[in-house]
């Protein structure tokens, strides 16, 4: 094995240990807003609720990631190197563009990480704490209407 296989796996390495720690870190933040628990107690329990959708949560984050890197791509090579080849408008056009679809991509995001915690929640069977949520949400939201229906995602296949 020469130099460049070892740097290589190295990468990958890497990579897989990068993306699983994250999704750890944003399952973790999610619970810390949602559940009484906080610093490494909510990454233990965020641990605990990533056993069996690991690679779900591999998949998010790894496209979230890389769409958040073509964007600093395409950012770096047209707005900040691109003064030969574009001009100025284009390059403040391209930049305000491409500020916005990440602003959009990161708000999609944080949806995706709170429903990926319910989904985890119910893939683990456990209950979501109604009272605590509506607390929690009934200073946003105002009056609280509460839903008719049981909706259950047990039976739910992703």
């Amino acid at each position: 094995m020469g130099f460049s296989s070892n740097v290589l796996i190295i990468s990958i390495l890497f990579l897989f240990v990068h993306v699983y720690i994250t999704a750890l870190w944003h399952l973790a933040s999610v619970v810390s807003v949602l559940e009484p628990v906080y610093g490494f107690s909510a990454m233990k329990k965020s641990y605990e609720l990533l056993k069996g959708k690991t690679l779900y949560a591999f998949v998010l984050v790894f496209v979230y990631l890389a769409i958040c890197g073509v964007i600093g791509w395409v950012f770096g090579s047209v707005v900040v190197h691109g003064g030969e080849k574009f001009g100025v408008f284009v390059r403040i056009v391209v930049g305000g563009f491409l500020v916005g679809v990440l602003v959009i991509v990161n708000l999609v995001g944080l949806l995706v990480q709170s429903v990926f915690y319910y989904v985890c929640k119910s893939y683990h069977h456990q209950g979501i704490d109604k009272l605590a949520l509506h607390d929690h949400l009934g200073g946003y939201l105002g009056e609280y209407v509460p839903l008719k229906s049981s909706v259950q995602m047990e039976n739910l296949e992703i």
